[in-house]
């Protein structure tokens, strides 16, 4: 009698764990990628809201106890219409994973690209910034010092970047191309 409680006991117990796995799993998040976009635009929103901001890439990733997660990586950017915009890529883990966020990447700042090693123009800003503050340039920074209203509009070509520079206020537009290696191919004035 004695044994056949102890197996009745263990048989309820397995029950019991059965519908505890069960009760974990139903209540287990699905976790997608369109709640992880959303979460970051939201962030950012609230954090940087006069900013241009974007989301770059997300990656299905799993931890340790083979939960899904994604990894996002966005941009911002602070005044993308200034002579001097400011870039930086932040990254998430949705849901999160640990308490230690990972830094940002500063892409642009000080109004300077390629100071030191080798010159990559790899993003808008920093195009922009190249096309009046690469030696050969002079003459863009001369219209953004006369015209401070005139603002940059990059386009991405093959190896190059398209920088124009144009002020409602002028007769002219200047437009600045930028190889990748961050040599100045031209820098042209067009009247208008």
């Amino acid at each position: 009698m004695a044994v056949r409680r102890e197996v009745l006991l263990i048989v309820a117990l397995l029950v019991m764990i059965a519908l505890l796995v069960k009760v974990v799993e139903f209540f287990k998040v699905d976790v997608v990628e369109a709640d992880a976009r959303e979460f970051v635009m939201e962030d950012l929103n609230s954090r940087y809201p006069a900013a241009e901001i974007g989301v770059i890439s997300v990656t299905p990733r799993y931890n340790m106890y083979e939960d899904r997660y994604f990894e996002v990586k966005a941009k911002v950017t602070k005044n993308p219409d200034s002579p001097c915009p400011e870039r930086i890529h932040i990254y998430y883990n949705y849901p999160v994973q640990n308490f230690v966020p990972q830094p940002a990447d500063v892409i642009t700042s000080g109004c300077e690209v390629c100071t030191e090693g080798i010159c990559v123009v790899a993003f808008e800003e920093e195009a922009v910034i190249a096309s009046h503050t690469f030696e050969g340039t002079s003459p863009v920074q001369s219209y953004i010092d006369n015209y401070p209203e005139a603002e940059p509009q990059a386009a991405e070509e093959l190896d190059t970047w398209i920088v124009m520079w144009n002020s409602e206020n002028a007769d002219f537009y200047y437009t600045a191309t930028i190889h990748r290696n961050g040599s100045v191919l031209e820098v042209q004035r067009t009247e208008k």
